[in-house]
């Protein structure tokens, strides 16, 4: 499935499959999954698994992890942030799909919109656009911001990928963009940083004690299988 933050929900069985009755993958962020990793899983299990029902549902950390806690929720796909368990937190079994990297979207007319790489230290005195600060994509800006020695000038804080870009197009500000999010966007001019690269870490968790479960483990597998590809492919 493919993210940046938002969820990805509902496996169901039918009666007849002996299983309980509800599997939920949730994946915090992107618009349009089906550019995310999940989107060759959740196909590839429609095939495998045909009997399955696959719901999608959009949540955001922390409120996610709750309801895997009371069982609404049994997969979660999410990005590493303040607002996830630390890996240490013995209540989820992790499986760490694939790290993203994020580029510069640039808008047309900026003067580094033609440049090889930029460093994000050149766009210290930029209007920037991000989400909200509650949300993974928020705060990653945020600390690589800070990471890169400044402070963003932020004029606009929006969750929506779509709406974020065509902000960029429209000249307001500058912004990151996951990788995984290029083919939404081929009119954008992204650029990748200099030096290490900023990235976001995608990973599933299930409850301790579920990873067992052969649907799950199905729905784990394809998972991988899909975030393999993805990653081969950037």
């Amino acid at each position: 499935m493919e993210v940046g933050q938002r969820e990805f929900g509902d496996l169901r069985l039918p009666d007849d499959e002996g299983a309980r009755g509800r599997r939920d993958e949730q994946h915090p962020v992107d618009p349009d999954p089906r550019h995310l990793p999940p989107h060759g899983a959740l196909s590839a299990l429609s095939a495998r698994l045909p009997r399955v029902r696959v719901d999608v549902t959009e949540a955001e950390p922390p409120d996610v992890f709750t309801a895997l806690d009371t069982g609404r929720l049994d997969l979660v796909i999410a990005v590493d942030f303040a607002a996830t368990p630390p890996h240490t937190d013995r209540r989820y079994v992790r499986t760490d799909l694939l790290t993203d990297i994020l580029d510069v979207a640039l808008p047309p007319d900026h003067h580094l919109a033609h440049a090889d790489r930029v460093a994000l230290r050149d766009l210290a005195t930029d209007p920037w656009l991000v989400g909200d600060p509650r949300s993974c994509c928020g705060a990653v800006t945020r600390s690589v911001s800070a990471a890169a020695g400044f402070t963003p000038d932020i004029r606009h804080a929006v969750n929506d990928w779509s709406a974020l870009t065509a902000l960029v197009e429209a000249g307001t500000g500058v912004a990151l963009v996951p990788r995984l999010l290029h083919p939404l966007h081929r009119t954008l001019h992204l650029r990748p940083t200099t030096g290490e690269p900023p990235s976001r870490n995608i990973f599933a968790a299930v409850r301790t004690g579920s990873e067992s479960d052969a649907v799950l483990d199905a729905v784990l597998e394809e998972l991988r299988t899909a975030a393999g590809r993805r990653s081969g492919a950037a």
